[in-house]
C-alpha cells in the first residue's frame, strides 16, 4: 500500500469520527453551554496529546518568531472554530451543521494560491460536483432547506468553514518547519487557554455535576475527534495537497445520514443516495487530479 493511500484510509476514519461528533455535541448542549463544552474538550485533549507525543519524542522546540503563527493556528483551529461551531449548533440542526462545514473546502480551494497550489479546471469541477452532492444530501430535493429558524446557526457554520480553511492553509505553511504533532499540541494548549474568557463570560460550569452521557461526549470529542482526528489531518497535509485533504470533509454529511438512519431511524431517500454518489465521485476525481 503506497503512502498516500494510507493517508486516504486514515482520513476516511477521521471523517467518520467527525460525523458522529455532531450527534454528541447536540446531546451535550442540553446540559452544558457551547463555550464550556469547547473548553472542557480541549482541557482534556491538550494534556493527553502532549503526554503521547512527549513519550514518542515527536515534539520539537519552536522558534519565538513562530509564536504569532501558532497563536493564529490556535485561534482559527481551536478557539474560534469550536466556539462558533458549538454556538451554531444551539441554533441549527446537526444535519445542517455537518453539511455547511463543507464550505471549508470551497474556501481552501479559493485561497490555495497562498500556499502555491493551483486550482485546475478539473479540480474545480470535481469540487462543484461534490458540493452538489452535499446540497442534495441536505435538501432531500428541496432547495429551500435553509429555513429562517436555523438561519443564524447556518450562517455561523459557513463562517466556521472559513475558519477551518484559514487553519488548514496556515498549518500548511508551518508544516514546512515543524511536524504535525508539534503544531497540534501547541494549537490545543494555546486554544484551550484562549477559550477560558469565552467560558467565563458564559458562566463556568461545574464538571462534577456533569451527567455520564456528557462526560462520554466530552471524552469522545477530546480523544477521538481531537487527538486522533487532528494528528491524521496534519499528517495528511504534510504529504498531500491542501485541497485534496480538505475535500474529505464532504464525506461527513454522508456518514452522518447513515448514522442517523441506524441510531434515530431517519430515512435515507433517493436524494440522499444521489447526493452520496456525487460526493464520493467528487472526492475520487479530486484525488485523481
Amino acid at each position: 500500500m503506497d503512502s498516500e493511500r494510507k493517508y486516504v484510509l486514515a482520513l476516511l476514519g477521521t471523517v467518520v469520527v467527525w460525523a458522529a461528533s455532531f450527534i454528541f455535541v447536540k446531546i451535550s448542549l442540553g446540559e452544558i453551554g457551547p463555550f464550556n463544552l469547547a473548553l472542557y474538550r480541549f482541557l482534556m485533549a491538550a494534556p493527553v496529546l502532549y503526554i503521547i507525543m512527549k513519550l514518542s519524542g515527536k515534539i520539537v522546540p519552536v522558534s519565538k518568531r513562530d509564536l504569532p503563527g501558532l497563536v493564529f493556528l490556535a485561534l482559527t483551529g481551536v478557539t474560534l472554530l469550536y466556539a462558533v461551531q458549538f454556538l451554531a449548533l444551539v441554533y441549527t440542526t446537526a444535519t445542517n451543521s455537518s453539511i455547511l462545514i463543507n464550505t471549508s473546502a470551497i474556501f481552501v480551494s479559493v485561497l490555495s494560491f497562498t500556499v502555491g497550489e493551483r486550482l485546475t479546471g478539473r479540480k474545480f469541477l470535481a469540487l462543484i460536483l461534490a458540493f452538489s452532492g452535499v446540497v442534495l444530501t441536505a435538501s432531500k430535493g428541496n432547495l429551500d432547506f435553509i429555513h429562517a429558524e436555523t438561519l443564524k446557526g447556518d450562517l455561523l457554520m459557513i463562517f466556521d468553514g472559513f475558519l477551518w480553511a484559514l487553519y488548514t492553509l496556515a498549518g500548511k505553511r508551518l508544516l514546512e518547519k515543524y511536524n504535525p504533532e508539534t503544531l497540534t499540541v501547541y494549537a490545543f494548549a494555546i486554544g484551550a487557554v484562549l477559550l477560558l474568557p469565552f467560558a467565563y463570560v458564559e458562566g463556568m460550569a461545574n464538571p462534577v455535576a456533569f451527567s455520564t452521557m456528557t462526560w462520554v461526549s466530552i471524552t469522545f470529542l477530546a480523544l477521538f475527534c481531537s487527538v486522533f482526528g487532528y494528528v491524521v489531518w496534519y499528517s495528511a497535509l504534510s504529504a498531500m495537497e491542501a485541497t485534496k485533504v480538505a475535500v474529505f470533509v464532504y464525506l461527513i454529511p454522508l456518514f452522518t445520514a447513515v448514522m442517523a438512519y441506524f441510531t434515530i431511524g431517519e430515512d435515507i431517500g433517493l436524494f440522499t443516495v444521489l447526493g452520496g454518489i456525487h460526493i464520493v465521485l467528487g472526492v475520487y476525481l479530486v484525488e485523481r487530479s
